[in-house]
């Protein structure tokens, strides 16, 4: 189980939570057609998909599935996508967390969306916090931590504060959020994310920052640990960063947590590198400094992402597969600059299941033969850069990243593919009982491998992660009477 009690050496990634489909419950407002996030009106009534990465959806319950308006595959079947209303779905996607060894996940809180006053969120507020309760069972069920982000893109700077003050008392005292055990803390307080301010052309202001982290720090039991989702030109306030040089003060003195954002900021694995060396370097070696001279302890949050692909969701603006996954090579190139040549605690993946500008870490179906056909929308595969992969290749990668911040393994330059391949059958996969909880482990290994000898020593010392299972599963059986 994840230890709620930490936000440090944890491979945490973002849950958007926003896929609604017609039939999934009420609709967000009387007579809307029921599809939010996969499409923007149903095909048949002239309206677009907003993915590109089509989901593989093939471990769903036939419950849990809804039928794409106006898409079928080559072979004339109906193509079914997710909810996120669902909390048996929602369920699986923790369910998926727990068996790869990720830690949690940051439900998104879209700030523009819990606005009261505007009169007309009632219907989307009461979807996100129907989708926030499921996270939270879901957290509980399958032993992984959650916290929430807020994201402020889009709203008024003279709005936020107060859209912000009014719906934290709304989670506290109306949901009790932090009445669950699996939400994250640090040193006792419960972390928060903000995500958005300091951006180039948001009107946001350093006094803005500073009256909205007071507010958590004294209107939170126990204060608060707060992560700032910041842009990736934080330090030197330039590209993505607004020039206001006071940004540097709040982000330095006034949070808990750096998180620089770096979706789309480089496409290739080269680029990459060349990030790490131009800003990511520059940044931690600042903060480290810092931390050495006796200043505040920042943390340093790196993102890193799958791919990108958003042609769909821009109409044509993005192109498609602009960021290629390169077979999750450029994933890992990011983990082990990341992990292995800054040497960081936490990674913060974007994102668990966002398809629509296709970064999503979760299943996509493996084949293009698998994708709906059109003549008018481009869909994409995990085969699309010529990989033949299992569709749970990109939560494999973060499995092997998650036991790399537990200190369990080192993350080397070399791409492991062979062990990806054989990752199941070196590792254990969660069973689950019938209230969902983690009950038992799955293990592929053949016993005759190991010699009487090295299970009765008993010493674990040189053995592989697989010996130790076995002996651990030996001592685990009901002695004979």
């Amino acid at each position: 189980r994840a230890d709620p009690s930490t936000i440090q050496d944890k491979f945490l990634v973002g849950y958007q939570g926003w896929f609604t489909c017609a039939g999934d419950g009420e609709p967000v407002d009387p007579g809307h057609h029921g599809w939010i996030h996969w499409f923007n009106y149903p095909i048949p009534d002239g309206g677009r998909p907003n993915t590109d990465l089509w989901p593989d959806v093939s471990a769903y319950s036939t419950s849990e599935l809804y039928p794409a308006p106006g898409l079928r595959t080559s072979a004339g079947n109906a193509v079914n996508l997710f909810s996120s209303r669902n909390g048996k779905t929602v369920n699986t996607h923790f369910r998926w967390m727990a068996q790869h060894g990720v830690d949690g996940a940051f439900l998104q809180r879209f700030v523009g969306q819990t606005d009261m006053q505007t009169g007309h969120n009632q219907g989307i507020r009461h979807i996100r916090d129907e989708v926030g309760d499921h996270v939270k069972e879901a957290a509980e069920a399958n032993g992984r931590v959650f916290a929430i982000m807020y994201d402020v893109s889009g709203v008024a700077a003279d709005q936020i504060q107060r859209v912000i003050q009014d719906d934290w008392q709304h989670l506290l005292c109306e949901k009790g959020v932090l009445e669950s055990a699996s939400y994250l803390k640090e040193n006792g307080k419960p972390v928060i994310a903000l995500w958005g301010f300091g951006f180039d052309g948001r009107g946001h202001t350093p006094s803005l920052v500073r009256l909205i982290t007071k507010f958590f720090r004294d209107s939170t039991p126990g204060g608060a640990y707060i992560m700032a989702g910041t842009p990736a030109h934080w330090r030197t306030a330039e590209s993505d960063a607004d020039r206001n040089a006071g940004f540097l003060d709040v982000w330095l003195n006034e949070v808990d947590a750096i998180s620089p954002w770096t979706v789309g900021r480089y496409p290739t694995e080269k680029d990459a590198d060349n990030f790490l060396e131009t800003r990511m370097k520059g940044d931690y070696e600042l903060l480290e400094k810092r931390r050495e001279q006796g200043a505040k302890k920042v943390d340093y949050i790196p993102v890193v992402l799958p791919g990108g692909s958003a042609s769909n969701l821009s109409e044509g603006q993005w192109g498609f597969n602009d960021i290629k996954r390169n077979g999750g090579r450029f994933l890992w190139r990011q983990l082990y600059n990341a992990r292995t040549k800054l040497g960081v605690r936490i990674i913060y993946g974007a994102m668990w299941d966002e398809y629509d500008e296709g970064t999503a870490f979760m299943p996509v179906v493996p084949s293009k033969a698998l994708l709906p056909v059109s003549n008018k929308f481009r869909f994409m595969a995990l085969d699309e850069d010529g990989y033949d992969l299992p569709s749970d290749w990109y939560m494999r990668i973060c499995g092997i990243a998650a036991e790399a911040l537990h200190n369990e393994r080192r993350i080397c330059e070399a791409f492991p593919c062979e062990e990806l391949v054989d990752y199941w059958s070196t590792r254990f996969k969660l069973a689950i009982d019938a209230t969902s909880r983690p009950v038992a482990r799955e293990v592929n290994i053949d016993v005759s491998e190991l010699t009487p000898s090295i299970i009765a020593a008993g010493s674990r010392e040189g053995l592989s992660f697989k010996e130790r299972l076995v002996i651990e599963d030996a001592e685990d059986e009901p002695k004979g009477q």
